[in-house]
């Protein structure tokens, strides 16, 4: 809603810029390098977050916590009190998962590049369709590994310790809602 809200007022600034010109009784040139700015950032942010997608190897790319990320955040933190017991079967499930991640990813790298390459050079969909059922694949290979992770982890981890690391997961997810509203 964000993005449509702003959108449609940098279409609106535009579309004044674009008539306003100079001697005409319109708006200034500042008002016109402001419109462009404002395109200019919009691209930006638009590109910004298509990118971040574009990037990942996981078919879901927001809403599941990577555990194992926020644990090496908090494997000291006193609150959450990871035993050496816990910290060794923890990093071997890291291990594992960032080694089977990793397995997947130059895979990924090339069959979207591949589609996107002959997407660009107006390629029969029909040809890009095999492509396409990989690359899905994988990156639902890739998620299942992701949520194996996720169960593996909070089988080593107390009750407790689950809610703390939820709670932990709640607040950055408010925190950076909190920036992006700030922008």
């Amino acid at each position: 809603m964000k993005k449509v809200t702003l959108a449609a007022a940098v279409a609106a600034l535009t579309f004044s810029a674009a008539f306003a010109q100079p001697g005409m009784g319109g708006a200034v040139p500042s008002m016109q390098a402001s419109a462009h700015m404002q395109q200019k950032q919009m691209k930006q942010a638009t590109t910004k977050s298509s990118r971040r997608g574009m990037k990942s190897v996981f078919l879901i790319q927001r809403g599941l916590p990577h555990y194992s990320m926020i644990l090496m955040k908090l494997w000291d933190n006193p609150k959450l009190a990871l035993t050496p017991e816990q910290k060794s079967r923890l990093k071997a499930i890291r291990t594992r998962t960032i080694g089977a991640v990793k397995e997947l990813a130059p895979q990924v790298k090339q069959l979207r590049k591949k589609i996107v390459q002959g997407a660009k050079k107006g390629a029969n969909p029909d040809t890009l369709a095999a492509d396409v059922d990989k690359l899905a694949a994988l990156k639902a290979k890739a998620t299942k590994i992701q949520l194996a992770c996720m169960a593996e982890t909070e089988k080593v981890l107390t009750p407790g310790q689950i809610r703390f690391v939820r709670h932990y997961l709640k607040q950055m997810r408010s925190r950076h809602r909190n920036k992006q509203h700030a922008r």
